[in-house]
């Protein structure tokens, strides 16, 4: 069960991903990839090859295949260090993984460098309001929408998208459901198959009051293309 902040982030990366990703001769970089997202793009129809990388490996062997036309496979690289990868890329990604890299300026001037002709990347992050789902020890850092147009700036890219995950309706209800139980009762509401459906049922009601209090966001979807 995803918690309220992931739930709309999914959304949005999916729309995101029919909107932007080529359906054929894709050419996807997913940096910091943990464990992988290649399911996000198998499910759109996308075909092409699928290159995960991050710091450490994560049973990467059980998921290198050719399925539905998406060739996946995994790497051991430092973001910080795109620049030392040999190939280009139509559709680069990063979900939640650039507030825990040090350097996010030189891995975003590493991103624009892989980048193909007429090539977009795509990035989630949390904002600022997301110390209060999240607690400080989250990553290096939160951003601000304007703490994402200077780091777009400095590196010759510019804002082409850019969504908020959610609003004050997900905001409470992750607060409420996730954080609180998790951090300070030790529980583990998500965990409960019994609550499952009355809990989706709350999301998607969250959603409709995010769209009239859009505010209290807890992170950002954005994708950045060339200048």
């Amino acid at each position: 069960m995803e918690s309220p902040v992931r739930f709309v982030t999914n959304r949005a990366i999916k729309q995101i991903i029919n909107q932007y990703c080529p359906k054929t001769n894709a050419f996807i970089l997913d940096i910091g990839c943990g464990g992988g997202y290649h399911n996000y793009f198998r499910v759109e129809g996308v075909k092409g090859r699928y290159l995960g990388i991050d710091i450490k490996e994560n049973n990467w062997y059980k998921q290198e295949t050719q399925v539905n036309g998406l060739k996946v496979s995994f790497k051991i690289h430092d973001a910080e260090f795109l620049e030392r990868l040999t190939k280009k890329f139509n559709f680069i990604c990063s979900f939640q993984s650039l507030e825990h890299i040090k350097d996010d300026k030189k891995t975003m001037k590493g991103m624009n460098a892989l980048l193909m002709e007429k090539g977009h990347i795509l990035i989630t992050v949390p904002s600022k309001y997301s110390y209060f789902l999240y607690g400080p020890q989250h990553g290096y850092r939160r951003y601000s929408i304007s703490n994402i147009e200077e780091l777009a700036s400095q590196n010759d890219l510019v804002v082409e998208k850019l969504m908020k995950l959610g609003g004050i309706g997900t905001f409470v209800l992750h607060l409420v459901l996730w954080t609180i139980p998790s951090s300070i009762f030790k529980l583990k509401i998500y965990k409960h198959f019994r609550l499952t459906g009355f809990i989706l049922k709350l999301e998607n009601f969250a959603t409709k009051v995010d769209k009239y209090v859009p505010c209290l966001e807890g992170g950002y979807a954005v994708v950045l293309k060339e200048k």
